[in-house]
């Protein structure tokens, strides 16, 4: 069965920098991961960013675009599995990888880590704001900034389930 809910693996390159334009907004994560090649092939490293579609691998040795693998990322105790396939490969730097047939179980993990790295972002932010002494209005543009990335958060949790 085809996963239909994200957007296609085939992500365009910016012809400008030579890197993907992203499908959706990606947070630095980082946890241990390995990735399996159909060739058996192992990579482990450690990610460097986390999306609901899919994450970047840091390696010398990155897996060609159009591989199938198989992934598992690690961090604390828990753990996330899948199938993917590589989306790009940029020598030297690494690899995206897009997530394929995520089962509804291993969903959960990923968007409990998404909630978990996009409010510490969020907090970050807020807290860089506050050390600038920002004005009245400044505190209102992210107070409402939050707003809306909480708001959007909850439709993108209630759209993945199908609730929406």
């Amino acid at each position: 069965m085809r996963d239909t809910s994200s957007p296609s693996a085939e992500i365009s390159v910016d012809a400008g920098t030579g890197y993907p334009r992203r499908s959706d907004l990606r947070y630095s994560f980082v946890a241990k991961i390995e990735v399996t090649g159909s060739s058996g092939k192992q990579i482990v490293a450690v990610t460097s960013n986390l999306s609901r579609y899919g994450c970047h691998v840091p390696t010398t040795t990155p897996f060609l675009p159009g591989t199938s693998v198989k992934l598992r990322i690690k961090r604390d105790r828990t753990t996330f599995e899948s199938e993917g396939k590589v989306v790009y490969a940029l020598s030297g730097s690494g690899m995206g990888i897009h997530f394929g047939n995520v089962p509804v179980g291993e969903r959960v993990v990923l968007k409990e880590w998404l909630v978990q790295v996009s409010g510490a972002e969020l907090e970050q932010r807020l807290r860089q704001s506050r050390e600038a002494n920002p004005s009245r209005p400044q505190k209102i543009i992210v107070l409402s900034a939050l707003i809306v990335v909480l708001v959007a958060t909850l439709a993108l949790t209630l759209l993945w389930f199908g609730l929406l």
